[in-house]
């Protein structure tokens, strides 16, 4: 629960941080060119609305960045389980799909909030539209969306490279399967098996120096590292 909470707040401050930049950025752009100018008045309280939005933004955006994390890290298992030649598997747990499906809940949450504007808002939904049309322009419309296409096919190729790390163990070597890397150790090329101190934490050590953390994969048994111990001839390191 308290990773939930820290990535939550991660969460928080990646669209305290980009959402404004972003409108400051589209708005620099593009020319308003109002149908009705609004004056100071309604400028000032369509501003003040805005904040609704934002808020709601930042709702869907935890939402949907904390079910993307657990969905990836459901469907990886799924995807490399299909192999039956490995003893164990272990693919990115909640916490290591959270920068994925946080990216990815950053750019699906704008489907849920276009559609919930006019709830939102009541009947401030007429003046918001004409108050974007001051501010941002008829063109925006199309380069928020050329943004949005932009954000999904970035989004998919993360994932899609996020997919493609998983560990298989089997009786006599360990494969590490990284993005543009296989790397295969046989069981006597373990040197050392580190106990971080949290349930389900090691860190193994191979001989060319490379290290497996598991803390960040899942998942992880007891039955495997007492594996990985007895074919390495390495006690656990507590």
């Amino acid at each position: 629960m308290l990773e939930i909470f820290r990535n939550l707040l991660i969460t928080f401050f990646a669209v305290a941080l980009l959402l404004p930049v972003v409108r400051f950025a589209v708005r620099r752009l593009l020319t308003g060119r109002p149908q009705t100018a609004l004056t100071s008045e309604e400028m000032a309280y369509m501003q003040k609305q805005e904040w609704k939005l934002i808020w709601a933004y930042f709702f869907f955006v935890c939402i949907l960045a904390v079910f993307s994390a657990g969905a990836l890290a459901m469907v990886s298992s799924i995807v490399h389980s299909g192999s039956h030649n490995f003893q164990h598997l272990l693919t990115p747990n909640f916490t290591a799909l959270f920068a994925p499906g946080l990216l990815l809940g950053i750019t699906l949450a704008i489907i849920p909030l276009r559609l919930a504007q006019p709830t939102l808002l009541h009947h401030d939904y007429p003046l918001y539209k004409n108050y974007l049309l001051q501010t941002e322009g008829e063109r925006s419309i199309r380069i928020w969306r050329i943004l949005f296409y932009v954000m999904l096919a970035l989004s998919a190729a993360v994932v899609w490279l996020s997919l493609q790390w998983h560990v298989t163990i089997t009786e006599d070597q360990v494969k590490v399967n990284e993005l543009f890397t296989d790397r295969t150790y046989a069981m006597t090329d373990i040197a050392k098996i580190e106990y971080l101190g949290k349930e389900g934490e090691y860190l193994i050590t191979f001989n060319d120096n490379t290290n497996l953390n598991t803390t960040y994969l899942k998942p992880v048994q007891l039955e495997m590292i007492a594996l990985l111990s007895e074919k390495s001839g390495k006690k656990v390191i507590r």
